[in-house]
């Protein structure tokens, strides 16, 4: 029988490697033995293929990117950093996009949009590029790290994580501002209510993920191309596909209730830790995929220890 691979892609444009080790080491303490897809800067490889040489349990892979270039101050920008550069490059392109053709505002987007939306172009192309892999993760990098194997035991759905429920659009005042501004008062009366999913951390089959990339990228290419080039839309095209239900065999993963635990709305006392060191759920089990855990200076030393660092 032929082993089914798993794959993990992130976007760590502009960090250095050292922000994302506790993301990278953490896999390897987990036992995730598939391929890990970092989108980098080039002048990011030659740091991050040196500080990860040592790993050898999993296979990992870099995706060479300009996504965030226009936006990034970092030492990476290159002539992006400089602002008159930018402005003109920005201008000539803003002239050639095409409203009424995807394609168009994708190529342009791709360049300069902020990573939090341009990276879901990158995770079109990795995906299509493993069409026989079995499951994929798109994580977040910086904030967050990894208990154990988060593709044990998976099913053949899509999986997104939820925001501490005692939140809703309407309460939390980022997430409110984004539906809003992306969608109007109108849908906002109607999804206000709703439980917060994070689009930091989704996880599934192939086909379940390329879908869902898939219609992330449609309603990219809803909004005006000025607009999306300045926005980080994408948590509210993320929470109107699951208030829509156009997201097929979807799964919300509750925190402490699922492998996904999305802490950053939650006060430090609300968060178990066994003794041993690790984050449990309600049962006490150890949650495979921890997010935002560095909204919390004892998580960052508790992440620490884990990996060793």
């Amino acid at each position: 029988m032929i082993k089914q691979k798993n794959i993990i892609i992130g976007s760590a444009t502009g960090y250095n490697a050292d922000l994302i080790s506790s993301f990278v080491y953490s896999l390897e303490k987990a036992n995730f033995d598939g391929i890990l897809s970092l989108i980098i800067y080039k002048e990011q490889m030659t740091e991050f293929v040196n500080a990860f040489s040592d790993i050898k349990g999993f296979k990992i892979e870099f995706k060479v990117s300009t996504i965030g270039k226009f936006k990034s101050k970092s030492k990476y920008s290159g002539i992006y950093k400089f602002k008159l550069v930018k402005n003109v490059l920005k201008k000539i392109i803003s002239l050639t996009v095409n409203e009424a053709v995807p394609d168009s505002k994708i190529k342009a987007l791709k360049i300069t949009g902020y990573p939090h939306v341009s990276r879901f172009f990158e995770y079109k192309e990795i995906v299509e590029s493993h069409p026989d892999a079995s499951h994929v993760l798109l994580s977040d990098v910086r904030d967050v790290f990894f208990q154990s194997n988060p593709f044990k035991n998976i099913l053949k759905v899509l999986l997104v994580g939820m925001e501490n429920p005692d939140y809703t659009i309407g309460t939390e005042q980022y997430n409110q501002k984004w539906i809003i501004d992306a969608y109007g008062e109108g849908f906002y009366n109607l999804a206000k209510d709703e439980q917060v999913s994070c689009s930091g951390v989704t996880i599934g089959d192939h086909e379940s993920i390329k879908v869902y990339i898939n219609k992330m990228i449609e309603e990219f290419c809803k909004q005006p191309y000025h607009k999306m080039s300045e926005r980080i839309y994408d948590q509210a095209m993320h929470n109107k596909l699951l208030i829509t239900n156009n997201l097929a065999d979807v799964t919300r993963c509750q925190p402490f209730e699922s492998i996904i635990v999305t802490l950053g709305l939650y006060p430090i006392e609300q968060i178990a830790v066994n003794d041993q060191g690790f984050i449990i759920n309600r049962n006490e089990e150890i949650i495979p995929i921890v997010h935002q855990h560095d909204r919390h200076p004892e998580l960052l030393q508790l992440c620490d220890n884990y990996i060793g660092k």
